[in-house]
């Protein structure tokens, strides 16, 4: 008589069971995976919640690949997919006789279970559930508090051409490496969740929209990074991801609005292009992007103890983006003396969230990266000089 399966292993059979219960060749292939790691007990356990019967290992592993060719003649003969509870269900009374009175359980209640899990159980991140949960008790602190909090949704583009690739094993392997990937970016206090087949989610308490987009950065860059090189069990292939970011209070002031919000900020990120992160941006438009006429403006860069005069590209109350023959890393913090026709000079401080580097559309030209740079919190002389520069320019976006 096997024993009850762990909670670990309970959960990812529920979970392949609930998602591929009509998809035989995909369940088979994940059982059969899960099977390599944790052995044959995965059958015997995987019956025990189907019929709630004990089976010895080996017998369980017979009996299964029977129900699978059960299920494979019925779908033939129905002219339809045939789930595989109906499946075990008419093997067990018709063909193997073995259950006298059934007790097949109802797919409601694997739902429900797997449902009700906390943790993902083919990642191990956090579940949908338990994200939701933890969201609107970090926006309750953060009201009572008056703390930042933001959330970052990430989809791996064009999953679903890798999954057909590639096959659907070395798909679910690719989704636990960028997992590991991005749960190794964040501190303990963040939270990491698995939404959706090929989407992430972060909870960054005590972060406001700046420091969002510097952890869904380092994120997007170490996937990026990762996928192109050769992997132990997977060839290189060319894997990033997208990602949307909304924060509290400044984008939205419930869990429902942080979510859709952010799910908004990565749709754009998506139709820009993918391979980005993209703040939330309300209909209002709340930091419109200037581009600049080329020099019209300025901008002086101290960092690493040097001072660089070089054109601005472009400007808003939030960022400002300027052209450099030498990269600066993403996160390295700067100053910025700003300076203009008709304006006096007004310095700020910030953080690099973007470096790109140029295509090779002029040989001869000296600047070879885009850098973009996020401001710190802004006092009020610093805000007026940002308006003067603003009102300057005449080409809105």
């Amino acid at each position: 008589m096997n024993a009850e399966p762990g909670e670990v292993l309970r959960e990812q059979l529920l979970a392949i069971l609930t998602e591929d219960a009509h998809n035989a060749k995909r369940l088979n292939e994940r059982l059969d995976s899960l099977a390599s790691e944790t052995g044959v007990g995965a059958y015997a356990a995987l019956l025990l919640i189907l019929t709630r019967k004990s089976f010895p290992d080996d017998e369980a592993q017979l009996h299964w690949k029977l129900i699978v060719e059960r299920q494979r003649e019925m779908s033939e003969a129905l002219s339809r997919e045939v789930g595989v509870r109906v499946a075990a269900f008419d093997y067990f009374i018709h063909v193997n006789r073995q259950l006298v009175q059934p007790a097949l359980i109802d797919i409601e209640l694997l739902e429900s279970s797997a449902q009700n899990a906390t943790l993902d159980p083919l990642t191990g991140l956090a579940s949908e559930r338990t994200f939701r949960s933890a969201v609107s008790n970090e926006l309750r602190r953060s009201r009572r508090y008056a703390l930042n909090a933001a959330v970052v949704l990430f989809d791996l583009d064009d999953f679903a051409a890798v999954n057909d690739r590639l096959g659907a094993l070395v798909a679910d392997r690719i989704l636990r490496e960028a997992s590991m990937l991005i749960n190794n970016k964040v501190r303990d206090i963040d939270l990491v969740a698995r939404c959706g087949s090929d989407e992430l989610v972060l909870l960054l308490p005590e972060t406001d929209r700046n420091g969002a987009l510097l952890v869904a950065e380092r994120c997007r860059a170490a996937i990026e990074g990762f996928f192109a090189a050769e992997g132990a069990s997977r060839p290189a292939i060319h894997l990033t991801v997208s990602g949307g970011i909304a924060a509290y209070p400044s984008d939205a002031q419930t869990p429902e609005d942080l979510l859709a919000g952010a799910a908004r900020a990565l749709y754009q990120a998506k139709a820009a292009g993918k391979n980005l992160v993209e703040l939330h941006q309300d209909e209002r438009r709340r930091y419109l992007r200037f581009d600049l006429e080329p020099g019209l403006f300025e901008v002086e860069v101290l960092a690493r103890g040097r001072a660089d005069a070089r054109p601005l590209l472009n400007l808003s109350q939030e960022g400002l983006l300027f052209a450099s023959p030498e990269a600066i890393d993403v996160g390295e913090r700067i100053e910025l003396r700003l300076a203009g026709a008709g304006t006096d000079e007004t310095v700020l401080r910030g953080s690099v969230v973007r470096l790109e580097v140029l295509p090779e559309h002029d040989p001869a030209a000296s600047d070879r990266f885009d850098i973009g740079v996020v401001f710190d919190e802004q006092t009020a002389p610093s805000r007026r000089a940002l308006l003067t520069f603003l009102e300057c320019a005449r080409a809105p976006r």
